[in-house]
């Protein structure tokens, strides 16, 4: 599909078809990856799509209520008691059946769990089985590559042919391949295979990782306390959530973490504690452990929380290195660079570098951008341990992701931070690391000064662009929306959804899929140059989340859109308090889109609007690089 959209009627997306040929168009997949796996011998047909799809059901009826809703559940438990006597009567059957919705709940989310396990399970049986002998294997008869099979698989831990024959001995009398039996007949029966597709008890408290929960944050007493009426010191009341969860598997630690959440991401993961697997393991295995409706609560409910500067990190008179993964987003290196030129123009002693290993970091001031990148798959993972405690990190990721696991490891043990979300950073000190907000602002000379240059020849060799004539008017520029995000599945449904609209416009449309980091070498990547040469001549800059976390995307609200003179048009945000909703940009619901589209573009009304919110945000922005750039200082 072509990345620009050029005239007032562009086929690539004006197509007025159903929603699953645009889909299909944009590269959405409708099964998410997962497909019926169809084994040879012995007809066995694992359907692990059917499976895995089933399960997969019940883990988004189990997380849209989640962690969010089992807090509420157990607030209007907890206010129950405090209801008039009028009503105590109804107060009393409403507790009851609320016992009867937790204990419904609770074992669905248990045999949830299992069957996802044996879905996966499944899924590495048929993996296993689809594999073709290679060389003069394939000339073996099948008895003997069978055996040969089975060896592999004991030695993965998959599946053990042997224990499961001395085990079940009427298996060996009927003489059937033991994985074919329990494939064809056990699985029902309930027969134990000595694997994940079993059923595993839970070990015991693991009562030796309280420290590593304590430390993590994670566990919030005083919410612990009051949510489940028990009183003790810090360390009594994690080793009370270790015991009691054994039985309550949705008990919860604190505000943020949902056990019942990450076992259901990690289905393999359940014979621990999801905890205390997150914090010895999973984190810094980079698993996802955040929903993005409990993430953004918890953020925004640190509004307290106090934010640092730069000052407040670095020690007068320590030179300052910066550093970032020269093979890492080709983003997160201009956000290196504008950290160097921000501290080089407050006066310190700083240099950008990629690599720390030959220097002497003795009385040096360290700070590193994307610690999920530097410090996970570049030089940082050679920091010792006094080294990766100085450090200060630069965030920039989305709690719910598996990248921010990676990050909020190495942050953890620092417990020192910035970010370029002020919400997202009043979190990071909820957690209990010293945070501050780094605004990303096109500084006079800056990596982020971009004014007006020629497009690169990248943009214009693979893309058809209208000639860009940057007018002072912003209701004549010759774009009338401009979309810029690598495509997910939410954002390939959204486009989908939006096409009808989009097609009765001009459009500059750029939504490539990535499998790693964005370099300058990608194909398909767009430059923050070539962006906002044209952002400068769109009208409105269309914002559809990657997930449904309403986190406000600085860099591409105020960056690319504000300061470039486009107003954003964007899904709800979380409300960050120094740009603000209705005055700098607009909101609409994706159902809401195509209306407040047609009306900004269509009518008077819509047009005073988009110039009304363009000349707020020229304020604003001249505001705060004033502001702002003191508090960098």
């Amino acid at each position: 599909m072509r990345s620009a959209v050029v005239g007032r009627r562009p086929i690539p997306v004006r197509c007025r078809a159903t929603a699953t040929s645009v889909r299909f168009a944009l590269g959405y997949d409708e099964v998410s990856g997962y497909r019926a796996l169809s084994v040879g011998e012995g007809g066995l047909d694992l359907l692990t799509g059917r499976l895995v799809l089933k399960f997969e059901m019940w883990r988004r009826r189990l997380a849209a209520g989640g962690s969010l809703w089992m807090s509420r559940l157990l607030q209007a438990k907890r206010k129950l008691p405090m209801a008039a006597d009028s009503s105590r009567n109804s107060a009393s059957a409403l507790a009851e059946q609320l016992k009867i919705i937790e204990a419904l709940y609770r074992d669905a989310h248990a045999t949830a769990i299992a069957e996802r396990a044996k879905a996966q399970w499944l899924h590495k049986i048929a993996v296993e089985l689809s594999r073709t002998p290679e060389g003069w294997y394939r000339w073996l008869p099948y008895a003997i590559w069978q055996r040969k099979l089975e060896r592999r698989l004991a030695r993965a831990g998959i599946f053990n042919a042997q224990d499961y024959l001395a085990h079940y001995p009427d298996v060996g009398v009927a003489k059937l391949s033991p994985l074919y039996h329990y494939l064809a007949h056990g699985i029902h029966e309930g027969r134990d295979s000595g694997n994940y597709a079993s059923a595993v008890p839970r070990a015991g408290p693991e009562i030796e990782a309280v420290p590593a929960i304590m430390a993590s944050g994670l566990f919030d007493a005083h919410w612990y306390a009051e949510q489940y009426g028990v009183t003790g010191s810090d360390s009594e009341l994690v080793e009370n959530f270790l015991k009691t969860s054994l039985e309550d598997t949705l008990r919860q630690p604190g505000p943020l973490f949902s056990g019942a959440f990450y076992s259901l991401e990690h289905a393999e993961t359940r014979v621990m504690n999801p905890l205390v697997h997150y914090v010895l393991y999973g984190m810094r295995e980079g698993r996802r452990a955040f929903q993005s409706t409990v993430a953004d609560v918890f953020m925004t409910q640190a509004s307290d929380q106090p934010l640092h500067t730069f000052r407040d990190f670095l020690r007068p008179g320590w030179p300052v290195i910066v550093l970032h993964w020269k093979d890492g987003n080709f983003f997160f290196t201009d956000i290196a660079q504008y950290v160097a030129e921000t501290l080089a123009n407050a006066g310190l002693d700083v240099q950008l570098l990629d690599d720390h290993r030959d220097l002497d970091l003795d009385r040096t001031e360290i700070i590193v951008v994307a610690p999920h990148e530097y410090c996970v798959h570049g030089p940082g993972t050679e920091f010792t341990a006094e080294i990766a405690a100085r450090v200060l990190h630069v965030n920039l990721e989305q709690w719910h992701t598996s990248w921010f696991s990676l990050a909020l490891d190495k942050m953890l043990t620092s417990r020192k931070a910035l970010d370029i979300n002020p919400v997202s950073a009043r979190g990071l000190a909820r957690l209990g690391i010293k945070a501050g907000f780094l605004p990303l602002l096109p500084r006079t000379g800056g990596v982020f000064d971009f004014g007006r240059r020629p497009p690169s020849d990248q943009l214009t060799k693979l893309r058809a662009i209208k000639p860009l004539t940057y007018p002072s008017n912003v209701l004549e520029r010759p774009y009338d929306i401009l979309f810029v995000g690598y495509l997910n599945k939410r954002r390939a449904v959204s486009l989908a959804e939006l096409s009808p609209t989009l097609s009765e416009y001009d459009c500059f449309l750029h939504a490539p899929r990535f499998t790693g980091p964005i370099t300058p070498d990608s194909p398909n990547m767009l430059g923050g140059q070539d962006l906002a040469q044209i952002a400068q001549n769109a009208k409105l800059l269309l914002n559809i989340h990657q997930g449904e976390s309403h986190y406000f995307e600085w860099h591409r609200l105020v960056l690319s859109g504000i300061a470039q003179g486009c107003v954003p048009l964007t899904e709800p945000c979380a409300d960050i308090g120094i740009v603000e909703p209705g005055k700098h940009y607009i909101e609409a619901t994706l159902d809401e889109m195509p209306e407040k589209i047609a009306w900004l573009l269509g009518t008077e009304e819509g047009r005073s609007e988009i110039e009304r919110i363009h000349e707020n945000g020229r304020a604003l922005m001249v505001r705060l690089n004033k502001q702002l750039a003191g508090h960098l200082s």
